[in-house]
């Protein structure tokens, strides 16, 4: 972990990133505004070895299972939920994956109902606080 990770961690603190584009930055703000918090996935990395959110791909989803709780979700929704809440629109997640906006609903849907949660903005901030360091 970096010098100042754990200090932010342990106090809950949230970190608006400048170097994402405004829909990303307005959806992690809402997010932070509805009681999540937002730590840039570098800050958070403790191994370097792991490869960032953006970088995996579909052969590298099985792998990332290990980042969260399964909570019995499908590789494929790990997958998607990662880039979720990375702060990812549907189009994007679609584009990345070769999925159709329409697979990505479905998917998201699916992953609403597996963590128990209302909307995307609760799966985003699940994944922050379940996710392991």
């Amino acid at each position: 972990m970096t010098r100042h990770s754990a200090a932010v961690l342990s106090h809950h603190i949230s970190l608006l990133p400048m170097n994402v584009n405004l829909t990303t930055w307005l959806l992690i703000l809402r997010m932070i505004v509805s009681g999540g918090h937002y730590i840039p996935p570098a800050l958070l990395r403790c191994r370097p070895a792991d490869p960032p959110i953006s970088a995996l791909n579909g052969s590298a989803a099985a792998n990332a299972s290990h980042a969260i709780d399964v909570s019995g979700l499908t590789p494929r929704e790990t997958e998607v939920l990662e880039m979720l809440a990375s702060g990812q629109p549907n189009k994007i997640i679609a584009g990345q994956l070769n999925l159709s906006e329409h697979t990505v609903k479905l998917h998201i849907h699916r992953i609403i109902g597996k963590l128990g949660v209302t909307n995307r903005t609760e799966a985003a901030i699940w994944y922050h606080r379940n996710r392991s360091a």
